[in-house]
């Protein structure tokens, strides 16, 4: 399938190499985060992405998920008065109508110029330490308001010009309880936007302007096309609905539930979320950007042509998403949105549930929500220590294999417990496989694991973000649903206690073993086949 530009035709050879340009520039300048970065949830949890995004603000090459990353710059510095050397800095969800999803992710914006014009933007972005709030790491079950999530940074231009903008800099810095991980971090996005742009530049300058435009906007349209050619082959007419529940709302023990709808009249589709429930009045609340629903739409059509780059074409396929202000899914300011990772991660294996119901279950089955645990600890009259340790879970049952055991999210890795043990007074005991908790099935769900933690610190106390305790991960096609997760200090003692496993503000004393156990993923057919 090829898309062409009828004023400008681009043979396939060169647009194969305009894509593997694009492919190059962001492995290089993603490595180039991983390496110079200071803080470990960046440098070892690799939670930081690169984007490329064109002249309107749509995904050339990415994982923006639908969302769009200029349109909040824009209304506060129009496009003509952007400059060559400018880098725009922001984090606040609100702003950018949920592009930014949560203020720890914190997002640098350059424009690339061309002949005086803009004909890209490069866009960087990574999970930051610490921005302040409430609790150390910024965000925590418990919180109830966006200001207890840290600093709210609206878009800034912290470069004007090839020229650090020290002042805003330096109030930003002073907010949050590492600054020194809080520069370094800040130093490497800003060197890959940078780097980003040599980069485009290079590839410009090595096709052409018109080419190079011309082969970006091909890449566009046939991911669109191609979206669109087999939805409308594999879904029939009709409605599915699935509706999901959220374990906890942090602050409530209240079952938060969201439902999508799939529907398909003539030609015409539709992704609707409006019967979901109101927000939260915790942190679980997910401030979904319009295109969002349409990109995890959208991404599992991307198996019939890997050859495709995610792109705008994932979004630009649906015709139509709902979505309704006030609700755990758009939710009203200034809700809190720290933990929305619980409902997103749900909320993309519910888009799948339903593309089970509509291709008659040639989907994965449900994958488990990964883990977080916030150790927070204070060692021989040392400063606060923060250790933000992501723990991996099962993933779902596939068509045509198990799924994958003990995986973090499908971007980011597990953290090292090396590193831990060499960073903070904690002892990592066990680090298994936990047998037999992916769900039964043709295919059996991927495992979770189990993880004990000894605490060798004076003092401290830890945040949990644990999901699938209570409803676990669903099965396709007569599989059946996973292993639930739990949380338990010193197991097997007279001291053994289970712990909620989506709180706050939990002490621990010297000695103390917390032992987590994640989720299995779902099954897929017949267990007994």
């Amino acid at each position: 399938m090829t898309a062409t530009n009828e004023k400008h035709p681009v043979d396939p050879v060169t647009r194969q190499l305009v894509r593997g340009s694009l492919r190059a520039a962001r492995l290089e300048c993603e490595l180039l985060i991983e390496r110079t970065a200071m803080s470990a949830f960046i440098r070892e949890k690799k939670d930081y992405q690169v984007n490329f995004l064109d002249r309107n603000g749509h995904e050339l090459y990415g994982d923006t998920m639908g969302s769009d990353m200029v349109q909040c710059v824009w209304e506060t510095y129009p496009v003509e008065t952007m400059a060559p050397g400018d880098l725009y800095w922001y984090n606040d969800p609100y702003l950018s109508k949920g592009s930014v999803t949560h203020t720890p992710d914190m997002t640098f914006l350059a424009p690339v110029f061309l002949e005086g014009e803009i004909v890209a933007y490069c866009h960087s972005f990574a999970h930051f330490w610490d921005l302040g709030g409430s609790r150390p790491g910024s965000i925590g079950p418990a919180n109830t308001e966006i200001f207890h999530d840290g600093t709210l940074v609206p878009p800034i231009k912290i470069i004007d010009k090839g020229k650090l903008n020290d002042e805003a800099y330096r109030i930003i810095l002073r907010n949050s309880r590492f600054p020194d991980l809080l520069e370094g971090d800040t130093r490497a996005l800003m060197a890959a936007a940078n780097r980003a742009q040599e980069r485009l530049l290079e590839m410009f300058g090595r096709f052409g302007k018109e080419t190079t435009l011309a082969a970006l906007a091909a890449d566009q349209a046939d991911t669109a096309a191609m979206v669109r050619e087999k939805s409308l082959e594999m879904i029939p007419q009709g409605s599915f609905s699935v509706r999901d529940f959220m374990d906890h709302a942090g602050v409530s023990d209240r079952w938060y539930s969201y439902h999508v709808k799939l529907s398909r009249d003539g030609d015409h589709i539709t992704l609707d979320a409006t019967e979901s429930d109101d927000q939260a009045d915790g942190s679980i609340n997910f401030l979904a950007s319009d295109g969002v629903l349409a990109a995890y739409f959208g991404q599992y059509f991307l198996q019939y042509d890997p050859s495709l780059l995610p792109n705008h074409g994932l979004v630009a396929a649906i015709d139509e998403v709902k979505l309704r202000q006030g609700s755990i899914l758009q939710p009203d300011w200034p809700a809190a949105l720290g933990c929305r990772a619980h409902t997103f991660t749900k909320l993309k294996s519910s888009v799948r549930a339903l593309l089970a119901k509509a291709t008659g279950g040639n989907v994965m089955a449900g994958s488990a929500v990964y883990v977080i645990a916030y150790w927070r600890m204070k060692d021989e009259g040392k400063d606060w220590l923060l250790c933000t340790d992501g723990i991996a879970v099962g993933h779902g049952a596939r068509p045509f294999a198990d799924g994958l055991d003990a995986i973090y999210s499908r971007h980011n890795e597990n953290y090292p417990g090396e590193f831990m043990e060499m960073e903070y007074p904690l002892r990592m005991e066990r680090y298994a496989i936990a047998q037999d908790s992916g769900g039964p099935g043709k295919y059996r769900g991927g495992c979770g694991i189990i993880r004990d933690v000894r605490i060798l610190a004076d003092e401290g106390t830890f945040g949990l973000r644990v999901e699938n305790n209570i409803f676990p991960t669903w099965g396709v096609a007569g599989g059946m649903g996973g292993g639930t997760s739990k949380v338990v200090m010193n197991p097997c003692t007279p001291h053994e206690k289970e712990v909620r496993a989506f709180s706050d503000d939990n002490i621990w004393k010297k000695g103390d073993l917390v032992r987590v156990h994640t989720a299995g993923g779902g099954g897929w057919g017949d267990p007994l086949e």
